[in-house]
């Protein structure tokens, strides 16, 4: 029982990890009166990669994932990226009143940042 318990707070761990890693970068920084371009696939591919950059300078200080099970890490490269998408456009379509915010810009850009970074973890993190 008590390795089932360990199990289920090791994969919460790491999945809200990940799945919030981009919230700190959704915030608000720019011009509020500028609206957001229609066009999003040169910012979606350098979110991806700065995904990508974070998970190899995460894996320098952790190399061990906290997921052992591979079906468990399958679910979690499956549901990580999805569930960060659906927050971030979710935060911002709660903003979007006040501000020319776009949400479906939200949920791609977090989409693509948090695949690059469990992709590489799943690639190259170590299993404990």
């Amino acid at each position: 029982m008590e390795d089932i318990l360990v199990l289920i707070l090791q994969v919460l761990f790491e999945f809200i990890l990940e799945v919030f890693s981009y919230v700190p970068f959704d915030w608000p920084w720019g011009d509020e009166s500028r609206t957001e371009p229609e066009s999003i696939v040169g910012r979606c591919t350098l979110w991806f990669i700065a995904g990508c950059l974070l998970a190899g300078a995460s894996l320098l200080v952790f190399r061990h994932t906290l997921i052992a099970v591979p079906a468990l890490r399958v679910a979690n490269l499956a549901l990580a990226p999805v569930a960060s998408a659906y927050l971030s456009q979710f935060l911002a379509s709660r903003r979007a009143s006040d501000r020319q915010i776009n949400p479906r810009n939200h949920f791609w850009q977090a989409f693509w940042f948090t695949l690059g970074l469990v992709l590489i973890r799943f690639i190259y993190a170590s299993r404990a």
